[in-house]
């Protein structure tokens, strides 16, 4: 009986220690996007997961030049963990040079949490990874969406631009801000 009483004891701590992991596949996160009920809808813990190994052909540094700039973006993957929702992601850095080799951005050394580090990010139905993205005048405007898409039958080349959302806040007194990502698909080819 005693046995018997610390096996049910036992049953009811592991019972109520786990949590149910619901798994959604990272390339059925479209589906999500948008919806009354997002990524959690009635599960208590959800993982968004990279099961088919989507996300590796997005890894590494792709390069590319519009007009008169060059453009270096460094993508790398991360698995963040609140306690409710676990979700395999993508983060996107980048450099902007002009023709005489002058910054006009760089993003390559901020940590992971910075605003400006692009990340929160979704597989679209076209399977381009969309990332949120926020410029360091943000408050007049220099946010919005990155699609970045690999170009297929090929693993070194891919296509980028930015999809402005141009939202401007009261504290902007300068007008909107100049957007310095492509409006217009970039080619860029891995490193």
């Amino acid at each position: 009986m005693k046995n018997i009483f610390l096996t049910l004891i036992l049953l009811s701590f592991f019972d109520v220690s786990c949590k149910a992991q619901h798994i959604i596949p990272i390339e059925n996160t479209h589906n999500y996007i948008g919806s009354n009920a997002g990524y959690m809808g009635n599960h208590d813990y959800v993982y968004v997961k990279d099961i088919n190994s989507i996300l590796p052909k997005f890894l590494g540094t792709w390069k590319g030049h519009m007009g008169s700039s060059t453009f270096e973006f460094v993508i790398s993957k991360r698995t963040t963990d609140d306690g409710e929702l676990k979700q395999d992601e993508l983060l996107m850095r980048y450099k902007i040079t002009d023709v005489n080799s002058n910054v006009i951005e760089n993003t390559l050394s901020l940590p992971n949490d910075s605003p400006f580090v692009l990340k929160n990010g979704y597989i679209a139905e076209t399977g381009s990874y969309v990332f949120s993205y926020i410029g360091r005048n943000n408050k007049c405007g220099q946010n919005g969406w990155v699609f970045f898409n690999q170009t297929k039958n090929t693993t070194n080349k891919a296509k980028l631009f930015l999809s402005v959302q141009g939202e401007s806040y009261p504290i902007c007194d300068t007008g909107p801000a100049e957007q310095i990502l492509p409006l217009d698909w970039i080619e860029l080819t891995k490193q």
